[in-house]
């Protein structure tokens, strides 16, 4: 697309999320879950060093401190002093002798000769909740023994022998690594090379397969090569910190509040009534006192881990409110983001997304505080659209729609803030393994259309302090237009009812309420951010950890579980629920230990683990509710002659409003359609949730004329848009001239 002339520079702000729960529980010093460590080979370290091809792009990425302290304390610390990185091996008698049973139980059984397997170690490859079997059925289907395998486990017709049990260990590791991995040698900062293509080889169709018999040593070298991934995490995001004050560096790290909280509604539960006035509320939960905690505690870590302090924040969940303003002042935050819709939503009204704004504190102007909004569509395209289209369409797409927004000599700056989840939308891209292709050409045609002067990416602190390297001026933050009543609310629905309002997340809000007051009189005090590290098994220890459970028990991640607003991969939401008890009712053990009188209490789960739920999405962002599912229209018209096209039309604009020949389909690979030139002819099409579509074909015809169409006089066909919650797509396959 040409932008008009005269038009200046889109400044492009992308900010990645990467964030994972706390899946520790401190009674067995072990983490419950592997995702860490799975994201960490096959995202955490890629989404960034693929900068190291492309040295004139910019972003964000934020790295949660509770992602980063598993990342660090339970997988690089444990595994270093044990791994050889010239062969690739762990030495496991001597890793098992200090840290067995304390990294997560998928590295124990990697580790452990199959033969030797307990029952409950098989149990956590082929039926647990988190089992080798929880990938997306598209990352599967890249590795066609591994589909073999999984389907061999669901039908329970035959015992699994011990090499299905050690090859099903092999892949759920392998799947989980970068494709780069797989197709060739990565160098790491570390100057160790990840290499795996003597174990698998890529097909001409993109799927791998193994090259030989899989053995026990095969899994080992596999656990060395996620330590050295893991590894070079932190060092790869240190290589390419941006610093403001040298204006050098190509990313800019954004740190969360510590255990990823709602933050306004630490400070006080009844800001939801603001926007969910009509929803039922848990007795009230006020302790901002925790609120600063949790920012300060992320500050903090920040500091120690990147040797600067954060100047962005990502608010857990874009969850914003003007009660937490001034706790982020008070730790130098220099800006913060959220969704459009909040934006929409606050005072004054009429305000544009491609404008950074003042929110600082009403109180004391000095404390200024910038924070952008997310261009909704553009953010929900990359995770929700984008993974049923052909790569090259899609980069088309999203270049297309950025130079949409090309500022006219006249108008401000133009600041377009695209936000996702850089870790879970890459597995569902059925086209494009690991969205590679998608990324890769993204970050191209950006260099392309830098060099034209038509887009510049950037960093938001770059944006607001300017870097005279690049030509981008500076935007003060104190010379922004002011918000003077920001709207209460979460990216998703510019409200909080993903965490609260439904029966049970009102039900762990009262658990959370109750632990936090038992907490508070039992004599135990909190602990200061910067008070030395305490011995482990010391009063000071347990009292430390006592606060640091109740910190971990008020992540936003149990609560987003709870209701059935979300349900995860397996339809199993029960390991979440027994997650947050459980550290509810460490809480009081530890508090106990150091002292402190805590009354008996017991939690009772609030998920039934026997009532399973209908599958849902894997989870950190899912698409916020934008009102609109994207519909695939798809006509087969292969038994017919088809002169020049098919077109659909019916009882919506996006159909022409029952004019025909005036929507065009596509059969040329494009517009969602799959393979060029099959006679089947395909349309995506976004359309509010919710409403009834009538639509009919034609085939040819002249614009406004019937003719040649289907034959069905006073007759059409007709669809309900109620997709459950998670799915964002809905496919109708029709056949010309059938009903």
């Amino acid at each position: 697309m040409e932008v008009q002339s005269g038009a200046r520079p889109v400044y492009l702000n992308i900010i990645w999320h990467q964030h994972q729960p706390l899946y520790l529980d401190p009674a067995k010093d072990q983490l419950s879950a592997p995702w860490v460590r799975t994201h960490g080979t096959k995202d955490y370290y890629d989404m960034t060093s693929i900068l190291l091809k492309y040295p004139d792009i910019h972003f964000n990425v934020n790295l949660t401190s509770v992602l980063l302290f598993q990342l660090q304390a339970y997988y690089v610390d444990r595994l270093k002093p044990f791994v050889n990185m010239k062969s690739h091996r762990i030495n496991t008698q001597e890793f098992f002798s200090k840290w067995e049973g304390k990294t997560d139980p998928w590295i124990d059984i990697m580790l452990k000769p199959t033969s030797s397997l307990t029952d409950n170690e098989k149990a956590l490859l082929t039926s647990h909740s988190w089992s080798a079997l929880s990938v997306s059925e598209i990352i599967i289907s890249r590795f066609p023994q591994y589909k073999s395998l999984v389907g061999k486990v669901r039908k329970q017709n035959e015992e699994l022998t011990e090499q299905d049990y050690r090859e099903l260990k092999f892949w759920f590791s392998l799947a989980n690594f970068d494709p780069d991995f797989l197709r060739g040698p990565v160098k790491l900062t570390t100057r160790a090379v990840i290499n795996l293509t003597d174990l698998v080889t890529k097909r001409p169709d993109g799927s791998f397969i193994i090259r030989r018999l899989i053995t026990e040593d095969d899994c080992n070298r596999l656990v060395a090569d996620t330590y050295m991934i893991l590894a070079d995490i932190v060092p790869i995001h240190k290589k390419l910190i941006y610093k403001p004050e040298e204006h050098s560096g190509q990313i800019e790290i954004v740190t969360t509040p510590f255990y990823h909280p709602i933050l306004p509604l630490l400070c006080d539960s009844n800001i939801a009534k603001t926007c969910q006035p009509n929803d039922p509320m848990p007795q009230r939960f006020c302790y901002p006192e925790d609120a600063e905690a949790q920012v300060e505690k992320a500050a903090y870590y920040f500091q120690k881990l990147f040797g600067q302090k954060p100047t962005g924040m990502w608010p857990g969940e874009g969850s914003v409110a003007n009660e937490i303003i001034e706790i982020l002042t008070r730790h130098e935050i220099l800006w913060i983001a959220t969704d459009e819709k909040i934006l929409k939503r606050s005072y004054p009204t009429d305000k544009c997304v491609t404008i950074p704004y003042n929110v600082g504190s009403l109180k004391k102007p000095e404390d200024a505080l910038a924070i952008v909004f997310r261009e909704t569509d553009l953010s929900d395209r990359i995770g929700f659209t984008y993974k049923e289209m052909k790569p090259q369409e899609a980069i088309r797409n999203f270049i297309t729609r950025i130079l949409e927004f090309a500022p006219l000599p006249d108008q401000p700056d133009c600041l377009l803030t695209v936000i996702l989840d850089g870790e879970n939308a890459w597995e569902w891209y059925r086209y494009d393994n690991d969205g590679k292709d998608f990324l890769n050409g993204v970050y191209k045609s950006l260099t392309d259309l830098q060099k034209k002067g038509k887009v510049v990416t950037v960093t938001t602190t770059e944006y607001l302090k300017g870097n005279p390297r690049r030509n981008v001026p500076a935007h003060f933050v104190q010379d922004l237009p002011k918000i003077e009543k920001l709207w209460p609310g979460s990216w998703i629905n510019a409200n909080f009812d993903t965490w609260i309002g439904e029966r049970e997340e009102n039900r762990a809000w009262e658990y959370l309420r109750i632990a936090r007051e038992d907490l508070a009189a039992s004599g135990v005090k909190s602990p200061r951010t910067t008070d030395p590290v305490q011995h482990k098994g010391t009063g000071a220890w347990y009292a430390m950890m006592a606060w640091e459970e109740m910190y971990a028990a008020e992540g936003s991640d149990w609560f987003w579980w709870y209701g059935a607003d979300q349900t995860s991969l397996s339809g199993d939401d029960s390991p979440f629920d027994i997650g947050f008890i459980t550290h509810l009712n460490n809480i009081y053990f530890l508090a106990r230990k150091a002292g402190g009188l805590m009354p008996q209490r017991k939690f009772n789960p609030i998920i039934n683990p026997r009532q399973k739920r209908k599958a849902g999405t894997s989870r950190t962002m899912a698409q916020s509710d934008s009102g609109k599912v994207l519909v695939l229209f798809q006509c087969d018209a292969r038994n017919i002659n088809v002169p020049s096209g098919i077109f659909v039309t019916g009882n919506i604009p996006q159909l022409g409003e029952w004019k025909p020949n005036m929507v065009r389909m596509y059969d040329n690979g494009t517009h969602g359609d799959i393979t060029a030139g099959d006679g089947i002819w395909t349309l995506a099409v976004e359309v509010p949730r919710g409403i009834e579509v009538q639509y009919k074909f034609t085939n040819s015809g002249c614009e406004g004329m019937w003719e040649p169409g289907e034959e069905f006089p006073g007759q059409h066909r007709s669809v309900q848009l109620r997709p459950q919650p998670g799915e964002t797509q809905v496919v109708l396959m029709d056949t010309f001239g059938k009903m």
